[in-house]
């Protein structure tokens, strides 16, 4: 899984690290703490611009959250939760998920969404509590591009730095990051399964 990552980066540039980081913060089966390092792995070998890679992984980013933060706008919060008691274990957010995110986001608003961008699992859900009670937009963007920034800056670096040997890679950071996978494929299928037979359950 991650030589799939590494070839389609190193095939596509800043346009496969843009789609890749769109799709990590739309449905999360491979996450940043993945895709990044790799990305700096590539800066490494002169692939790929330092500064470059890390505006178009944020934008990317930024633009997959967006799309969550544009549901809770357009759609109540009551059917919202609604939907995701029904369908939200098919996406990986559940009722309970988005019960909990709106309930912390409405405390700790703009902490919320600063440090929701650095945590996995929540970076994606915290939009939708943002766009559910209107949250002023150009703090939405500030706040949401400023934990982007900081925690893609850390991961890049990380790979970078410690991943500059292509063999370190190879022998060590390809395991690695396809256990993290597959262990984040393994955690969506039994959270899918448990949602199938509580549904039924319940019917």
């Amino acid at each position: 899984m991650t030589e799939m990552v590494i070839n389609f980066i190193t095939q596509n540039g800043y346009w496969g690290v843009f789609v890749l980081m769109v799709a990590e913060n739309l449905f999360p089966p491979i996450p940043s703490e993945v895709i990044l390092p790799f990305v700096g792995h590539s800066v490494a070998k002169g692939e790929l611009n330092f500064f470059l890679a890390l505006l178009t992984a944020s934008v990317g980013a930024f633009i997959g959250t967006f799309f969550w933060f544009a549901v809770g706008w357009l759609a109540p919060a009551v059917k919202l939760e609604k939907f995701f008691r029904k369908y939200g274990g098919y996406v990986a957010i559940s009722g309970k998920d988005f019960h909990k995110a709106t309930s912390f986001f409405v405390k700790f608003e703009v902490p919320a969404v600063f440090f929701g961008r650095m945590i996995p699992g929540v970076r994606s859900v915290i939009s939708i509590p943002a766009g559910s009670v209107r949250m002023n937009f150009k703090k939405f963007l500030l706040y949401s591009l400023a934990g982007l920034l900081i925690w893609n800056t850390l991961l890049i670096s990380i790979g970078y730095f410690a991943l500059s040997d292509y063999e370190i890679v190879d022998t060590y950071m390809k395991p690695v990051g396809d256990a993290i996978i597959y262990l984040f494929i393994l955690v969506y299928v039994i959270q899918v399964i448990r949602f199938v037979l509580d549904k039924e359950g319940r019917s």
